[in-house]
Formats: C-alpha cells, structure tokens, sequence
C-alpha cells in the first residue's frame, strides 16, 4: 500500500504540465482573411466603383475588367482600397503583385446595386476600417457614391464607439 502511493506522489507534479502541453499544441493558428471586393456603379452608368479589403496594406492593386478597363490604386494601412474605373465591361478583378487575382463581380452587377446594399457595403468598409485603426481617415479623396459614404462614415462611427477610446 505504501508503494502505491510513492508512485502516485511522483506523477502528480506532471498531470498538469501536460495538460497545458495539451492545450498549448491544440490551439491552431490564427488565419489570415483573405482578400475580398465588390463593384458598384458610380456617377452614371460609365464609371465603376471597385472597393476592396483584407489586401496587403501600402502596396499597389491593379484592378481591371475582362475588356480592358483598368485603374491602379494603393491600399490603406488597413488593406483597404477604393478606386473608379470607366467603361468597364465584364468580370472586374483585383490583383497585387504577388497576390491572388480576386474577382471583384461583373459590370453588369454593380449597376443592379440598390442604395441599400451601397449603404451596406459602405458601412462594413467603415466598421472594419476603423475596427483595425481608430485613426482612420475619412473617404474625402475617395471616388465613392454618396451612399457608398454615408454607409462608411456611420460604419466607422459605430465602430468608434466599440473599439476606440475616448
């Protein structure tokens, strides 16, 4: 009987340091988002908008359609990017060197984009934006609808208040 519990006594110190091992290997990583866009028309039915987020921050995206419309434009720190292109037709997709091409939709669906779903896009680009930088800046110098912007600027504000102190 006294055998027993010597050797019970030496195990104990080692059940919990291989729980935690346990718990430690279990825990996978995290994944990175991968990167995502849309289309919208913007100022009449020449011009496209092309929003984008989740790209590698700072860094150029080349963005086209399938019959040869084309913009450049670089993302923000948050890996965002808005940018408008004319006479596009076709599927619109987004790409940075060495990057994924992205496709982004088609000319066609972003004309039957209605107010409320520009309003949507606008304030989960506002959310996610100020979500991962409260110093994000306004869309002043972005060439966004009207509706694409108030969608933003209440997204950001509301994400102001859950993320950001003061």
């Amino acid at each position: 009987m006294d055998g027993r519990r010597v050797r019970l006594a030496v195990l104990a110190p080692l059940v919990p340091a291989l729980a935690a091992g346990t718990v430690a290997l279990a825990a996978p990583p995290a994944a990175a988002a991968s990167p995502s866009c849309g289309v919208s028309r913007a100022d009449g039915p020449a011009y496209l908008e092309v929003v984008g987020e989740d790209f590698t921050p700072d860094k150029a995206v080349f963005v086209e359609s399938a019959h040869g419309a084309h913009g450049t434009v670089r993302t923000g720190a948050d890996g965002a990017f808005a940018v408008r292109i004319g006479h596009a037709a076709g599927t619109v997709t987004a790409r940075q060197a060495g990057g994924p091409e992205v496709s982004c939709g088609t000319a066609g669906q972003g004309a039957r984009w209605s107010a409320q779903e520009q309003y949507a896009a606008g304030y989960k680009a506002g959310y996610a934006a100020m979500k991962n930088d409260c110093d994000v800046r306004d869309l002043q110098r972005v060439p966004v609808g009207d509706t694409f912007r108030k969608g933003f600027e209440d997204g950001a504000a509301a994400a102001r208040k859950t993320f950001c102190s003061g």
